[in-house]
């Protein structure tokens, strides 16, 4: 996606546009620049995924407040609550889960579980 355009300008709409406005605009553009219909424009494609990628953010109202907020810039998101989460699991359960080596085999022995962290 271009960086110096906002998703509100790629469907050519203000910032406080409603969701119909968001709707409208999103299908008028999505019929013009559809790969299948427009097959002479070798940009189409690239314009259409633009497209999509801006109507998806924008008709969602927490992506889209996200988004109002924080801007295209994805180091702008705040993933603290995420990770703040008390049911966190730790990531090597996930790695021992993923492997299929939860059980321990007790003729092996493992560096204590807090020697890596």
């Amino acid at each position: 996606m271009d960086n110096s355009k906002t998703y509100y300008e790629i469907l050519g709409l203000e910032k406080d546009a409603s969701e119909e406005e968001i709707k409208f605009a999103y299908r008028r553009l999505a019929k013009k620049y559809h790969p299948d219909v427009n097959k002479t424009d070798l940009n189409a494609k690239e314009k259409f995924i633009e497209i999509n990628e801006a109507y998806n953010v924008l008709v969602d109202p927490e992506q889209r407040k996200i988004y109002d907020n924080a801007g295209y810039n994805p180091q702008n998101v705040d993933f603290s609550d995420f990770f703040g989460r008390s049911n966190f699991r730790n990531i090597r359960e996930i790695l021992r889960e993923m492997s299929g080596r939860n059980n321990r085999r007790p003729d092996v022995k493992h560096p204590p579980e807090s020697m890596y962290i």
